[in-house]
């Protein structure tokens, strides 16, 4: 072989062509593993391909057989399976009662066979994997965007777990090294299992009725009292009263008073209601959702916060549909917040990550679709003067202007409506752009006295942002001439960000407060249900 005089190695065509061979090498090692581990274990569950590549590369790096040869490593093994219930995720889905029978195998001085070696492979990789991913694929189930890839790569995933197995404190480390750290999750773990250790099997139900009230009493007001005492919101003056009330002598009635309406005012800001101490419909359905229940839609937030923060950086925005509301982040602290108005249930703002590449100042807007037929047409029939009165341009699909009095309403076939920048102009003074498949967008909105609205489901999917211009000040780290220079002509410009930054837009529904306490808040695309039941498929 040729070599290159001054260094001794091949050309650098030669070095593709070997690395080629290296590459199709280690491909087909890596699928040969694969179908070994088939064809020996025919009974083992279907895992997801990339764990099943992990698998495939830890026997390249080391024979399952030899990993496993160790009473200790199986015991560590099953011991960090069964933490996983605190992360939300069932170990019984990591094959936690057939390595359990190896293990009693093992205990008689029967040494694990190489499919029970590989069994124990599947179920660290696989568990691994779903720990610092996510057990479900959101983008799949429509849930969730990524801009860049979900998982890391195979084989580097299997080389971090062959590193850790082999550290002093062993597989402890290999799940605490893949387990999310940013201080959201960590935090809704530990007061998920506060949960578990907490929380009653049940508790006292409040019968249906009429709105209770303050100055309210009778056997109604004293199963509320009853409900929030049980989950320490009110401490009940008379021991009496915490009662059943199944025994001869009826228990004393409460009576509606501050206490029971300060009570009740802590419950309903910790469930996502209004705080408005008065005991309605909505209120009355949280109040009589089982414990079982909050247990759930705590382990499906912890799940959707696996799906996220592989992406969460030191410098980002971050926000958060459920709760509308973003927040910038730089050096890892919060240094700005707003409230925001997303997309109502019928339009939902999706979930996404991403990265905010520019903003465009004095936009216009070209109506979406579906905001043209469902809601612009049907004013535009009803009011003749609604064109001009909202400064909206029609043109045909290649952008040539069209006259509106020429164009049948009733059939207004392909065409579009922009409206001009300026006074009105639905994004305001400033949109903020990133790449994603559905044309949304963070912007500002003329229809700003809507941030004061404690339910901000307004938009047809982009985000309308409190203070947009403050937040792209911040974007463009307080250039704040450049800004409103452009501004201050009126003309729509777009402007690069100096620094492109990370975008995070998660749909969360339980979140911890300052004192740990998990706050759960309105389920209002109810996509909760659908994660709880995926999670509790077992394999």
């Amino acid at each position: 072989m040729m070599r290159n005089e001054s260094t001794g190695y091949p050309p650098g065509r030669a070095i593709s062509q070997l690395a080629g061979v290296v590459g199709l090498w280690l491909t087909l090692a890596v699928t040969s593993q694969a179908q070994d581990l088939q064809a020996e274990c025919p009974s083992l569950p279907e895992a997801p391909a990339f764990v099943t590549r992990t698998v495939a590369e830890l026997g390249i790096i080391k024979p399952h057989t030899e990993r496993w040869r160790e009473l200790l490593t199986w015991q560590q093994l099953l011991r960090e399976l069964d933490r996983l219930r605190w992360d939300g995720l069932n170990p019984q889905n990591y094959l936690l009662s057939d390595l359990a029978r190896i293990t009693d195998q093992l205990k008689a001085g029967m040494p694990p066979t190489p499919c029970q070696s590989q069994v124990a492979s599947l179920a660290l990789a696989w568990s691994l994997s779903d720990l610092a991913h996510g057990r479900l694929d959101p983008e799949k189930l429509g849930l969730m965007w990524h801009q860049s890839s979900r998982n890391p790569d195979a084989e580097r995933f299997a080389i971090n777990i062959h590193r850790d197995f082999y550290h002093q404190q062993g597989l402890r480390k290999a799940y605490r090294n893949v387990r999310p750290s940013v201080s959201p999750y960590m935090a809704l773990r530990d007061a998920y299992r506060n949960l578990h250790r907490n929380l009653p099997e049940s508790w006292p139900t409040v019968p249906p009725g009429p709105t209770l009230r303050p100055g309210d009493s009778g056997p109604r007001v004293t199963a509320l009292a009853r409900r929030l005492a049980a989950q320490d919101y009110l401490t009940l003056p008379d021991p009496e009263m915490a009662e059943n009330g199944s025994h001869e002598k009826a228990p004393p009635e409460a009576t509606f008073d501050d206490s029971l309406e300060k009570a009740l005012q802590a419950f309903q800001r910790d469930h996502g209601l209004e705080p408005d101490g008065l005991a309605g419909r909505a209120t009355g359905e949280a109040l009589n959702t089982p414990p079982g229940a909050w247990k759930a839609r705590s382990r499906a937030n912890l799940e959707r916060l696996r799906w996220v923060t592989p992406y969460y950086a030191d410098d980002m925005v971050l926000v958060d549909i459920a709760d509308a509301r973003a927040t910038l982040i730089r050096d890892g602290r919060e240094v700005w917040q707003g409230n925001t108005q997303v997309g109502r249930p019928e339009r939902k703002t999706p979930a996404l990550t991403s990265t905010i590449s520019h903003v465009t100042l004095n936009p216009t807007w070209t109506i979406p679709p579906t905001v043209f037929y469902e809601d612009t047409l049907p004013a535009i029939l009803a009011d003749p003067d609604y064109l001009k009165r909202n400064r909206l341009t029609v043109l045909d699909r290649n952008g040539a202007e069209l006259d509106p009095e020429e164009v049948d309403w009733s059939a207004p076939g392909n065409l579009l409506l922009r409206q001009a920048a300026g006074p009105g102009n639905a994004l305001g003074e400033v949109a903020i752009r990133f790449q994603n498949p559905y044309a949304v967008y963070l912007h500002d909105t003329p229809s700003r006295w809507l941030f004061e609205t404690p339910d901000r489901f307004y938009s047809s999917g982009c985000v309308r942002v409190e203070n947009a211009m403050q937040l792209t000040e911040l974007l463009f780290r307080g250039n704040v001439e450049q800004i409103r220079q452009a501004q201050s002509t009126g003309d729509t410009r777009n402007l690069s960000l100096p620094d492109r930054i990370r975008l995070v837009m998660t749909y969360r529904t339980a979140e911890v407060g300052p004192e740990g306490e998990i706050r759960f808040r309105q389920d209002t695309y109810g996509e909760d249900r659908l994660v709880i039941d995926l999670l509790d498929e077992e394999v």
